[in-house]
């Protein structure tokens, strides 16, 4: 079976909900798999575990929000529903090697990139990852 259109469907589902819990059971009846099928094909076809895929993906739209408006940082956790600051904090810098005030005052830039066929989100280009790594070797 050709797994491109689940996988394409899962992230579609994510991208859409981003700023609110991520049911599921919502995503069993989306793609008429059982979760731990769906969790298996995700890592098998991506390399990743969904649930690490979810935190990437919210951790780059929240700091698509740090690099591009005034909003406070707590606000920006709060809309991608970490319910707590420090949580957010550690999350964010798990991925992006900065804590989002460092992010904020580093001004890395965050762009579009292809998700898959058709559909596009937030990410980083090459250059800002070596911006963000050459931060890390800084330190």
């Amino acid at each position: 079976m050709d797994y491109f259109t689940v996988i394409c469907s899962i992230i579609i589902y994510v991208e859409n909900r981003l700023k609110t819990d991520i049911s599921y059971k919502e995503l069993e009846k989306e793609t008429g798999f059982s979760i731990a099928h769906i969790r298996d094909i995700f890592v098998k076809k991506t390399e990743k575990p969904l649930s690490r895929y979810i935190l990437e993906r919210k951790i780059l739209n929240a700091a698509f929000e740090i690099s591009h408006t005034k909003e406070t940082l707590l606000n920006i956790a709060e809309k991608y529903n970490f319910k707590n600051p420090d949580t957010f904090t550690r999350a964010f810098k798990r991925i992006t090697g900065l804590t989002p005030s460092e992010f904020r005052k580093n001004k890395i830039t965050v762009g579009r990139i292809k998700l898959c066929a058709g559909v596009y989100g937030v990410g980083f280009t090459s250059n800002e990852i070596q911006k963000m790594r050459g931060n890390e070797n800084n330190e």
